[in-house]
């Protein structure tokens, strides 16, 4: 048999067996103290009629028990209890009756008799014929059997039983109903949030679950917001990085054409076809760099990258070693200052990115005649990292919007327009922020602060 897959059912059914165990353990219980409330009473005053015969045994003739058990037989008292149909009967040790009195019940007339040694009660017959028998054992005699009437005791405890059997079903009945609406009720929420989530779409990421009735469900819903939150998240990046893509990369991929196009309508010149590949080169060259950056850009906004102890000086004297050349080329002032180990938790790749791109930047917005000074250092729990150049400066209206996304300065015919925006965003991830300075004349200063690795932990 398959079992249900309803939470509804199985919480339903495990309730009903629980109850179900409960209330069967309570009815049996209760059946035997009536049971034990009607014939204690009996079994006591048979027991007692049983010494009584002994007693009397005694007294009389050695083996003469007849008038004790005709005295016994004719009581028709049964201590407190009025009694009918009552009969005694004596027993030797080896079964033989010595002296019996009153209608022996016919189960007990054919019945063999084995030797009694302790006390025993029993119920035979049915309806009116009814008989609540003892057995009592008579030490060096036999034993006595003494049984009254109990037809009526024996309907009131079937009644009994049929009256207990019954309002445990009802009960049982009345409990599972109860599990059900109760579960039915605790689940509706449940549904509620089912169907709240069919309803979203990726254009309605925005929308929010309501809150709950109940603490339990009402956990699963700020869960499940969380959840969505991330998921705006996500493909708000996603949308992004495929608008930025389809924007930036036509202008490239147009004038890659362009230029193949022009090389191959020269005609069958050498110089004609170098000059076109070379053109072609430069822009699949600027097609690499922005294809890296929009890549790099969309990692560092998903928090793609591992994490650990980096340390920044040592970052800065990498990126310092593999621009000199370059700085050398231009003839170009460049100095890297590291007074102190200077520890921060972050990805090292993207650190280093951070410092690269800042000092490129410089180097490619400036005169060759211009200086420039990169310097990482500490100081109240933050480190610093600043990049200094003598530059021209940039303009005033154009500080608002270095960091945005595809901002290229005037006058400017590389690069794609990312690196500031790609500071920011890596600087952003590290819990830290980026600043710029700048005035006509005197140069720009970019400075990056991060936490420090023992005051981050």
């Amino acid at each position: 048999m398959r079992r249900p897959r309803s939470l509804r059912w199985r919480l339903t059914l495990a309730f009903a067996s629980l109850a179900g165990t409960a209330v069967l353990a309570a009815s049996v219980g209760t059946v035997i103290l009536v049971e034990h409330a009607v014939w204690g009473p009996i079994d006591a005053a048979l027991e007692e009629e049983a010494e009584t015969l002994a007693e009397l045994g005694d007294a009389a003739r050695a083996g003469d028990f007849s008038r004790a058990v005709a005295r016994v037989a004719d009581e028709r008292g049964l201590g407190a209890w009025k009694c009918d149909g009552k009969f005694v009967r004596m027993r030797a040790v080896d079964g033989r009756v010595l002296a019996a009195s009153g209608t022996i019940p016919a189960a007990l007339a054919e019945e063999a008799a084995p030797a009694v040694r302790a006390t025993r009660y029993a119920t035979i017959g049915q309806g009116r014929t009814a008989y609540r028998i003892v057995w009592y054992a008579a030490p060096g005699v036999g034993w006595s059997e003494i049984g009254v009437r109990v037809g009526r005791e024996l309907r009131t405890v079937r009644r009994a039983r049929l009256a207990i059997g019954a309002s445990a079903a009802l009960l049982l009945g009345a409990l599972a109903f109860l599990a059900w609406a109760m579960t039915t009720r605790a689940t509706a929420e449940i549904g509620q949030l089912a169907a709240q989530l069919e309803t979203l779409e990726a254009s309605s990421l925005d929308r929010r679950l309501a809150s709950g009735r109940t603490t339990e469900v009402d956990r699963l819903v700020a869960v499940l917001n969380r959840l969505l939150a991330r998921l705006e998240t996500a493909v708000g990046h996603l949308r992004r990085f495929t608008a930025d893509a389809a924007h930036e990369l036509r202008t490239p991929i147009a004038a890659l054409r362009a230029h193949l196009e022009v090389a191959l309508g020269r005609g069958g010149s050498p110089d004609g076809y170098r000059n076109g590949l070379l053109d072609a080169l430069e822009q699949t060259e600027r097609l690499g760099r922005l294809a890296a950056d929009l890549l790099t850009l969309s990692a560092v906004e998903a928090g793609v990258g591992g994490t650990g102890v980096v340390r920044l000086d040592a970052v800065a004297r990498e990126v310092a070693d593999f621009l000199e050349p370059v700085a050398q080329e231009q003839g170009r002032r460049f100095a890297c200052e590291n007074e102190q180990p200077v520890a921060v938790c972050g990805a090292p790749d993207l650190l280093k990115r951070l410092v690269l791109n800042l000092v490129d930047n410089a180097f490619r917005h400036t005169p060759p005649s211009a200086a420039v000074r990169l310097a990482v250092r500490s100081d109240a729990g933050r480190a610093t990292i600043e990049v200094h150049d003598d530059g021209p400066g940039i303009p005033a209206a154009d500080l608002p919007q270095v960091f945005g996304r595809f901002r290229r300065g005037r006058g400017a015919t590389t690069g794609t327009g990312l690196g500031l925006a790609l500071c920011q965003e890596i600087a952003t991830r590290h819990q830290g922020r980026i600043a710029l300075e700048s005035a006509a004349g005197v140069g720009t200063r970019v400075i990056v602060t991060l936490p420090l690795a023992d005051a981050r932990s």
